[in-house]
Parts: structure tokens; C-alpha cells; sequence
């Protein structure tokens, strides 16, 4: 048995035994993110099989609670292609080291390159226009570009931005400066060379060299798995219950992404209320499913809508749960203006409960895993929670800070909204 799951043992066995109480609740929820964010889980990404560890653990979980395979089994694999850097990474700047995770990025498409490289300063006028561009490229070879982003934030100049960078990653190194938060994620390709996003003040004008030390691994193939357990209620209808569990994972051993927000949290949402609905089945079948691959681009509920471990027109209500670690402003409903009726009933038992602040409505948006349902017409929505802690793709998005503010809250208006769906 892997490490990480043996490491979880005794909070599996102590969770699996938890009281139901309103305090309890988010108790258990803060053991969940202590083990789905800790080192030996890796991120819950694509390097030293994260991913995988916490699949196992999940489906252990969804056992001991006593949910129910679909099938044969707990899992529903399928593969994909993501690009990786399980190897360790240096960047350094004018002979300055640069640590990484907090001064330095390795863009999630890069190729690899290890040597010391002269940079060349470019700004967007170099390369705007195809002569100027054509001239600025004959410039770079055998040197790496130091690229000023535009001072526009016009999303037709960003875009044309991001253009540039791709096409100058298949020449040379690139190193650009960020004003902003440094924000990781994950890609499917990888560019011959790699770009490094930098802290901006950690870059001059007069910035002369870069030494890097970058590697990557291109998985073509990626095993990954949803992990699906259900419970029994009466007739054929169904409720899904969704929160992915992969997160970014680990840029080299040095920079851990533990993901507790995203999507940590919404991981233990789905097993505090898998825990309750076990106990107390609803009238309608429910289950329960944790998605993997979400961080690529959906994947992993794009998979389950065209596998179909059940039937797609039996589903009263897909319910997505993503980033529910604090809640000190309320919640938001993604979806909402769609699927007035049931944003409604939310308001309104909430209203009784006086749990929230307040319930947001949102618009449509295909920015995380209700996407595939509600776009092939099952009624979908994604609950976030607002307020407190705003660590989001970062090395600071850890289970020790994130507070679960309204957990105890938020899991006592689900329970009653799952209970009145039609």
C-alpha cells in the first residue's frame, strides 16, 4: 500500500466513526484537508502520481462510509495528455538564486532548457509588427527574451500578449515580469522552450543574464480516474454530487501546490454530506462523485457525461462543489439565472436557517464541472463560498490557514436543499 494512504490511516478509521454534530462536521472537514493537502499527497497532481494517492484514499473513504460502487468498482478511468516537472528546478537572475513557487513560475507549457543565457529586452512594439517581429527574432538566437508585458489591460492587447509569448517560446527561453500574483496552472502541450514568469521587482532595465535549470516530462497518457460510490434512495432518479480532487501538484520537489481551497475543501463538503445521506438516504438515488482532471480542463466531468456510468436523463440535479473554505461573505450560485427554481429554494431555506450572509446569483459559466451537464441540459449548479482567505493557484492555498469559516452552515443548507429537490 502507497504511503500516503498508510499515513491516513488512522484519520480514515477516525472519520469513518465521526459523530454527526454540527461542530463535528467541520471538524472532520478540517481532518479531510490535512490529509488531502499534506506533502506525501503532492498536490493531488501529476508528478510522484498525487493524483492517484488521493484517488485511492477517496474511494477508502467512500467504503468506509459505506457508499456503493456503480459498478465493479469505485473508478472510472480514462487518460489524457499533461505536461510535468517532477525534476528539480534552478532559475537564477544575475547570479541571484530565485526560489521557486514564491519569486519565479515555470510556465505550465514549457519546454526545457539548462544553460546560463544573455538576455535580449523586447517590449511589445519589437514584436507587433510582422517586419519588426521577423527582425527582433534574429536577434534571440542563442539568447533568451526578457518580454515586457503591455501596459494595456484591453483584453484584445493581453490576448495578442499571450500570443507573443507562445510564439517566442518556440525560439528561445522567455522571462517575463509579473506586477501580480504569481498564479500557476496546468497544460496539455509543451513549447521547445520554457517561459518563466518572474517577480517583477526581482527585474531591471539593465537585468543581464538568466541561468536556468528547467526540465520537463510530456505524459501523453496520463492515467487518471474519477472515483464515483452511491446511495440507494427509492425509484430511478437521480442526484449527482460533484467536487474534483486534483489539484496543480508540485512545479520540482521545492514548489508544493497543496490546493486546500481548490478544491480540498469541496472534497470534504462531498464526504461530510456523503456521510449524512449515507445514514439518512433521500427519495432519490444520489451519488457521489469526485472528478479528476477538472485543472486540465474539465476533463474528468467531460469523461463521466460520455461514459455514462448512469442515465443522463435521470438526473434531477447535478450539485458542484468547488472552493468552500470560507463563507464569510455568503456563497455564490453559478448558474443561477438558469435554473431559477432551484436558486430560489436556496435563498429561501437559507432565509429560515439565517446561516449565510447572503446567496449570490451568477450567470451561466463553464468554469468548473456542472459545465458538461448543464451544457447538455441537466440542471446544474456550482456553489462557491466569498470572503476570508484569497489564496487561489498558489504554493499559499494550505489546509493550516484555510479557516472553513461557514462549513457547519453551508453543509446544514445543503442537506435540507437535496432533501426538497422534485
Amino acid at each position: 500500500m502507497r504511503r500516503g494512504i498508510c499515513a491516513a490511516g488512522a484519520v480514515l478509521l477516525a472519520l469513518a466513526g465521526g459523530a454527526q454534530t454540527g461542530t463535528d462536521v467541520r471538524d472532520q472537514g478540517r481532518r479531510i484537508l490535512e490529509v488531502l493537502t499534506a506533502p506525501d499527497m503532492h498536490g493531488r497532481g501529476y508528478v510522484q502520481d498525487g493524483d492517484s494517492l488521493a484517488a485511492e484514499w477517496i474511494a477508502a473513504q467512500f467504503r468506509a462510509i459505506g457508499l456503493k460502487p456503480v459498478k465493479d468498482t469505485y473508478f472510472q478511468p480514462f487518460h489524457f495528455a499533461v505536461n510535468t516537472f517532477p525534476d528539480s528546478i534552478g532559475v537564477a537572475v544575475d547570479g541571484q538564486l530565485l526560489r521557486p513557487g514564491t519569486d519565479y513560475l515555470v510556465h505550465p507549457a514549457s519546454g526545457s532548457a539548462v544553460g546560463r543565457y544573455p538576455l535580449v529586452h523586447v517590449g511589445m512594439a519589437d514584436v507587433m509588427l510582422p517586419e519588426r517581429r521577423s527582425m527582433t527574432m534574429g536577434l534571440i538566437t542563442g539568447s533568451a527574451v526578457l518580454l515586457r508585458p503591455p501596459t494595456s489591460t484591453n483584453s484584445d492587447s493581453l490576448a495578442m500578449f499571450r500570443a507573443i509569448q507562445k510564439e517566442l517560446m518556440n525560439h528561445g527561453p522567455v522571462v517575463v515580469p509579473v506586477k501580480d500574483k504569481l498564479t500557476w496552472s496546468v497544460a496539455q502541450e509543451a513549447r521547445p522552450f520554457p517561459l518563466i514568469q518572474v517577480r517583477k521587482e526581482l527585474l531591471t532595465d539593465s537585468t543581464l543574464q538568466v541561468d536556468l535549470h528547467v526540465r520537463h516530462t510530456m505524459r501523453p497518457r496520463h492515467a487518471a480516474r474519477n472515483v464515483l460510490g452511491m446511495v440507494k434512495g427509492r425509484g430511478k432518479q437521480w442526484i449527482v454530487v460533484g467536487a474534483h480532487y486534483d489539484h496543480l501538484g508540485r512545479m520540482g520537489p521545492e514548489a508544493l501546490f497543496p490546493g486546500a481551497n481548490d478544491n480540498a475543501s469541496g472534497v470534504a463538503m462531498l464526504l461530510e454530506l456523503a456521510r449524512s445521506i449515507a445514514r439518512r438516504p433521500l427519495k432519490y438515488n444520489v451519488l457521489f462523485v469526485a472528478f479528476a482532471g477538472e485543472e486540465v480542463g474539465l476533463l474528468g466531468s467531460e469523461w463521466f457525461i460520455k461514459d455514462r456510468p448512469i442515465d443522463l436523463a435521470a438526473i434531477r440535479l447535478m450539485l458542484n462543489l468547488d472552493i468552500l473554505g470560507t463563507g464569510d461573505d455568503g456563497i455564490t450560485v453559478v448558474n443561477a439565472t438558469a435554473q431559477p427554481a432551484l436558486f430560489d429554494k436556496l435563498v429561501a431555506i437559507n432565509a429560515r436557517q439565517q446561516g449565510l450572509a447572503d446567496v449570490k446569483a451568477r450567470g451561466p459559466a463553464c468554469n468548473s464541472d456542472h459545465c458538461p451537464f448543464a451544457n447538455r441540459g441537466i440542471p446544474a449548479l456550482f456553489i462557491y463560498t466569498m470572503g476570508g482567505a484569497s489564496h487561489y493557484h498558489d504554493t499559499l492555498d494550505q489546509g493550516a490557514t484555510l479557516p472553513l469559516t461557514k462549513f457547519n452552515e453551508l453543509h446544514a443548507l445543503l442537506m435540507e436543499f437535496l432533501g426538497t429537490v422534485k
